[in-house]
Formats: C-alpha cells, structure tokens, sequence
C-alpha cells in the first residue's frame, strides 16, 4: 500500500511539471512569435532605407514607435514587408515606414509609422580654419563619419584633388564643408590680360591675349588676340594662364 502511494504520488508530481512546461510554453509561444516578427521588421527597415540612402553609414533602428504593439496580432507564419518609405529626417532621425502584414489566412493589414534611426555620413571637414573667397584644394579638408543628427544642411564628402574651389563663407577648423557654401575658383576675370600657349607640331608658342569671360580651372573660355583682333577658345589651366583648345 505505501508503494502504491509513492507510486501516485510521483505519477501526480510529473503530471503537474508536465502541466507547468505545457503552460509556460503556450504563454511564450505568442512572445516569441513577436519577437521573429520584430527581428524581421527590423531587417526589412535598415535594408529598405539603406537603399535609399547608401551614403550612410551604420545605420540602425533607435525606436520603433507603434510597430511592436502592431505587430502582437500576428502568428509564427506572418510576414513582413516594406511598402513605402519616406524621405529621412537627419536632424530628428525620423522616416516614415509603410508596413503590410501578410496573415497565414489571407488577411492583410497596413500602416504607416514613424521609426527613428540613427546613422553615419563620410564628410569633409576643414583642417584649418578657412576664410572666404581664399582658393582651397582636397588637401585642406579631412574625410571623417559624421553622426547625421549633427549635420545641419548638405555636406561634400568628396572634391577632385586637382581642382581649386573657393568658399563663400568663413569655415573653422573641424566643421563640415557646406555644398552650398563651394563653388569653382576664378583664376580669371573677364578683361584681364593672360598668358596663352599654344602647342602644335611639337612646337610651343606663348603670346599675351585679352580674356572675354570669367574661368575656373579647366573652364573653356573665349580670348582676344589684341594684335589681330580674332577670338578663339581656350582651357584655363592656372592662374592667368590659358592653353588653345582645338
């Protein structure tokens, strides 16, 4: 008889650890169903905005706003995808994200949310403090990553080593270079005499010529023989020189 009890009482301790397993994984089965889902969202929305912004550079997702909530309803064979996506905010890090979720039914659902992303941008930033109007070339600016939410208005990342460009502002040390803030160096103003040379058959001829029009390095521009009164087309190649272009 008290083999029997041992006997019933083990058999009844299984039974509730049995029970206890089967509810905790049924409670959990829903938690992890959400999670997959998030995983996934979370993948679909970097690959979908990186897309759209391949300048940039580590991006990932701070706040998903309303997606997790969102996503609960759904099961293990629900699915994800991106419909739309915004233009990106840098200073606020936020972009719009139109989701549809595919139910194993048929059923569809779709939404618009706000997720917040952080990311880097590669941007030149000045070596030296920078005056405006003074030529500046490649070698006066370093290409660093930049968080976005510290980039107020359009950057350069990138300007040929050969060119020389101007600014029209003042820039310190450390600062990103503004795009609308470059534009080309004039190595000649209009009326100005220059130096012309003209290279044919291996014969280098250098005359004097009057400049009819502004020109930044490698711009073509028109000058004046002031001898013969003829005008011909000619590349700027340095300051107050120019070569006869063909």
């Amino acid at each position: 008889m008290r083999l029997l009890d041992k006997h019933s009482l083990i058999a009844g301790v299984c039974v509730q650890i049995l029970l206890l397993f089967l509810a905790g994984s049924v409670s959990s089965a829903p938690e992890l169903e959400s999670e997959s889902l998030m995983r996934s969202c979370q993948l679909e929305i970097v690959a979908a905005v990186q897309k759209e912004l391949s300048g940039v550079e580590d991006l990932q997702i701070e706040d998903f706003g309303d997606i997790e909530s969102w996503l609960s309803g759904g099961t293990a064979d629900s699915r994800i995808s991106i419909l739309q996506v915004g233009c990106w905010n840098r200073r606020n890090g936020v972009v719009p994200v139109q989701l549809s979720l595919h139910q194993n039914d048929g059923r569809e659902a779709r939404r618009w949310f706000k997720v917040k992303l952080r990311g880097r941008e590669r941007v030149l930033l000045a070596q030296r403090d920078l005056q405006r109007g003074e030529p500046v070339r490649s070698s006066d600016f370093a290409s660093s990553l930049v968080d976005c939410q510290n980039l107020r208005r359009e950057t350069v990342n990138y300007i040929p080593e050969k060119m020389i460009y101007q600014l029209t502002c003042n820039l310190k040390a450390g600062e990103p270079l503004p795009a609308k803030r470059l534009k080309p160096f004039r190595m000649i103003k209009r009326g100005e005499l220059v130096h012309v040379v003209l290279n044919q058959g291996g014969i280098r001829v250098s005359t004097r010529g009057l400049a009819m029009g502004n020109g930044a390095l490698q711009d073509v521009i028109t000058v004046k023989n002031p001898a013969s009164k003829k005008y011909y087309q000619a590349q700027v190649v340095a300051p107050g020189e120019v070569v006869v272009a063909y």
